[in-house]
């Protein structure tokens, strides 16, 4: 991968950023940052001083945008959260939120991380539901067959091949 695609996977996939919010961010228009993904700047000196400023600005491994070496961020010795959340295009109003919770007592955040969670759960099932073995799904898919069958007055269909004498499956169709 060279250098002009680790900047639109940068942008792209880990800043999640238009091209003209991540131009706004380094002080450039949205044209600059469509000509260094298309590897189309007119004066090729631009690019290393833009390439400073993407590290700076967004805490990017220089080695990691120049030669594509993990780490792709650098890490802080200490953790800042505003940092954090404006490396990630939130609003003030996202970064307040994040903030306001906080805020609030330990016993108020889980209530409100059970609500949460319950609220998901249930517009979700499938999403929270343990894995389910082979077994219990072949008789979930029994039941609702049987239940699908037994209201339209038909027989049931085998979840398996029978056999027939000749030692070749036959398809229930």
């Amino acid at each position: 991968m060279e250098v002009y695609e680790r900047i639109r996977e940068l942008r792209k996939n880990h800043l999640r950023l238009s091209q003209t919010d991540f131009g706004d961010r380094l002080g450039v228009s949205r044209s600059v940052i469509k000509n260094i993904e298309l590897n189309a700047l007119a004066r090729p000196d631009q690019k290393l001083s833009l390439i400073k400023l993407i590290c700076k600005e967004f805490s990017v491994n220089e080695d990691w945008l120049l030669n594509g070496n993990e780490p792709m961020f650098v890490e802080p010795d200490t953790f800042s959260l505003d940092e954090f959340v404006k490396q990630r295009g939130a609003t003030d109003l996202e970064l307040q939120i994040v903030k306001t919770y906080f805020d609030l007592d330990p016993d108020t955040r889980e209530m409100l991380v059970d609500h949460f969670r319950k609220g998901l759960a249930a517009s979700a099932p499938a999403a929270v539901e343990k894995e389910k073995t082979v077994e219990e799904l072949e008789e979930e898919y029994k039941k609702i067959v049987l239940n699908s069958v037994s209201k339209k007055g038909s027989t049931a269909l085998s979840t398996t091949n029978d056999t027939a004498a000749n030692g070749k499956a036959v398809n229930e169709n």
